[in-house]
Parts: structure tokens; C-alpha cells; sequence
């Protein structure tokens, strides 16, 4: 599915491009921490159409944290971050001509990738002390990522200045993960366990990336 969708992007960028846009972009995700207000980079709305067609773009996200299923226990705060995640989507749009609005319905698909990726190291202790119901732990753990993929959908809010200038407001969910190998040794106790360490070698761990994006941009058309 990975290769595929690369593929696909591929072949879809050796194609002129109709129109296009600039973004500020903001990333609200569920368990974790507000994204920067505006994103260092973001170019979205590169497609082939007018009513109905395809499109994809680029966003690099300053994120502070993200949460990670498949742990041996669930928590909800981020377990990751510091760190910035490059994402592309690729989409279908259908758009509704409202006069000088036209509403875009789009959907699809998206690759992102985390540059770096930190382990929010408080979170993280603070998570497995209270799994093994110690007074105190220290975790010593590693992240080995691979590329995440997920869908996406929403809505988008177009209006036109002339005809080659446009603004936009968008609005979409996500939800994709990036599976991860977190592994290492934590060390702590208690009164009644004593100091102990102990290794970790978890290989399907997972950093999500599910939450709620907002754009606003300017669309040039050709």
C-alpha cells in the first residue's frame, strides 16, 4: 500500500500542474499538543481539474507532541515531541458552484513523515511508573520509525477574487499512524520492590496522527 501510494504520487507530480496554492496550516491532534499556529511550510491545492479531479500538496509541521498506541497499557497524553512531520496528501475534490463561493468536497489519502522524533521523556516515565505502580522510574528507550499513512476528508470553502485568484478556508479530519519499534530499559521501584531494571522491546508500537487540520490560503489557477 506504502509503495502504491509513493507510485501514485509520483506519477501524479510528472504532471503540469493546473493550480495550486499557499497555506497556513494548523494541526489540532487528539491526544497531543497543539501544532505551531502556522506552519513553516505549506503548499497545498496542486491538482488537474476544475469540478472534479485530484490534487496534493506539502506540509511541514512543527509539532510539540503525539500520541502512540500498542503499548502495554493505554494513555491519553503525548508520548512523542518535540519534533517537525512532513505531510502529502493525495485527494479527490468534488466542488459545488455557489456564485462567488464554491464549496470543495474532498477525500483521500496521506503520507507523513516524523523528522526526528523525540520521546516526550516526562510523559513517557511518567506513563510506565504509573503501569507498574512504582514510586519512581527513569526510561531509557529508542524510536525506529517507518512511513505513516492514513485518510482524510473534508470540506473546503473557495472564494473567488478574479479569475486566477482565489482565497480558501479548509477544514479536515485525519487519522493515519507510523508504526514504530520503541525499545531500551527502564529502571525504578518502590519500598516494598526495590530498584529493578528492566528491558523493552516493543515492535509494534505505533505514533498516531489523528486530529483536526485548518487552512487558510491563497489558490492560483492557470
Amino acid at each position: 500500500m506504502k509503495r502504491l501510494f509513493i507510485l501514485a504520487l509520483c506519477l501524479f507530480l510528472s504532471y503540469i500542474s493546473f493550480a495550486q496554492g499557499v497555506s497556513f496550516s494548523y494541526l489540532i491532534p487528539k491526544n497531543g499538543y497543539l501544532s505551531a499556529p502556522v506552519s513553516p511550510f505549506s503548499v497545498r491545492g496542486i491538482g488537474l481539474g476544475n469540478k472534479l479531479g485530484i490534487e496534493t500538496g506539502a506540509t511541514l509541521y512543527s509539532i510539540p507532541g503525539l500520541a502512540m498506541e500498542k503499548l502495554p497499557f493505554e494513555y491519553n497524553k503525548p508520548l512523542t515531541g518535540p519534533h517537525y512531520a512532513l505531510l502529502v496528501p493525495m485527494e479527490l475534490f468534488f466542488k459545488i458552484p455557489l456564485g462567488p463561493v464554491q464549496i470543495k468536497l474532498l477525500g483521500g489519502g496521506f503520507a507523513w513523515w516524523n523528522i526526528n522524533t523525540r520521546i516526550n521523556e516526562g510523559n513517557m516515565d511518567r506513563a510506565f511508573r504509573d503501569y507498574e505502580g512504582w514510586d519512581v522510574l527513569n526510561t531509557h528507550f529508542k524510536l525506529e520509525e517507518k512511513l505513516g499513512l492514513g485518510w482524510m476528508a473534508g470540506i473546503e470553502f473557495e472564494f473567488k477574487i478574479n479569475n486566477n485568484l482565489s482565497l480558501t478556508a479548509e477544514s479536515q479530519y485525519l487519522k493515519g499512524a507510523a508504526s514504530s519499534q520503541l525499545s531500551g530499559d527502564y529502571t525504578g521501584g518502590s519500598g516494598s520492590t526495590g530498584i529493578q531494571t528492566k528491558a523493552l522491546d516493543l515492535e509494534d508500537t505505533a505514533i498516531l496522527l489523528e486530529g483536526l487540520e485548518i487552512s487558510l490560503g491563497v489558490k492560483f489557477s492557470k
